[in-house]
């Protein structure tokens, strides 16, 4: 979980933020940004004061994109926080930026911008699929590093226990990046017939990397 700490000073005075990129990794859930609003005026106070998520990514899901703040004192701070996830299928090549909007519809009117960089992954990987056991759906996770030339010949097959091959999930060229596939147990590629229940294998090959784990389809 990253948790991110901004102040927002609110009342009669003019907003102005050095802007910094915050880095996220991919899949990781509970993300929190905390707007903290300062009402700096030693008289007035402020009543209805609205955040509002009013950009977004498709790459992050907010479980609230809005708060409000009833009443700010004079010389008061409250907070607004809002949670995220970020998904884990993503382009990690490609930076994101969100804008919260801070008003009370008549003297405030400020905005806050986030710019998000993605932590590509340091090493391959290929994860145990999940749900696992599955019927008729699983989905199946691996990273590819940098490895220099850009992109990487990936391939990624399930065979039956005897070693035939079942379906190709992915036979391309990959950058770096979290890869996320759904393998359908009962809508195999080029039109072949769903599997029978049982144990399958299924294995990535990206370069010199190979790693094979199993999986249980259950009818």
């Amino acid at each position: 979980m990253k948790k991110i700490i901004i102040s927002a000073v609110i009342i009669f005075t003019t907003l102005s933020f050095a802007q910094q990129i915050y880095e996220l990794t991919p899949g990781v859930k509970g993300n929190q940004i905390v707007l903290q609003l300062s009402n700096i005026s030693q008289t007035q106070s402020a009543e209805n004061v609205e955040v509002k998520l009013v950009r977004q990514s498709a790459n992050l899901k907010f479980a609230t994109t809005e708060a409000k703040v009833s009443n700010l004192n004079n010389e008061e701070e409250k907070e607004s926080s809002f949670s995220f996830d970020v998904n884990y299928n993503i382009d990690v090549t490609k930076p994101d930026t969100i804008e919260f909007l801070i008003t009370d519809n008549k003297t405030i009117h400020l905005t806050k911008q986030f710019i998000f960089s993605y932590i590509a992954p340091k090493e391959f990987s290929l994860e145990q699929n999940y749900p696992n056991p599955f019927n008729p759906t699983t989905k199946i996770r691996f990273t590819i590093p940098n490895v220099g030339t850009g992109l990487a010949l990936s391939v990624l097959k399930v065979y039956d226990i005897l070693g035939n091959e079942v379906a190709t999930l992915v036979n391309e060229e990959k950058p770096a990046g979290y890869y996320e596939v759904e393998f359908n147990a009962s809508s195999l590629p080029n039109g072949k017939a769903g599997i029978a229940s049982g144990v399958y294998i299924y294995r990535l090959t990206s370069g010199r990397f190979v790693s094979t784990k199993k999986m249980l389809m259950l009818k």
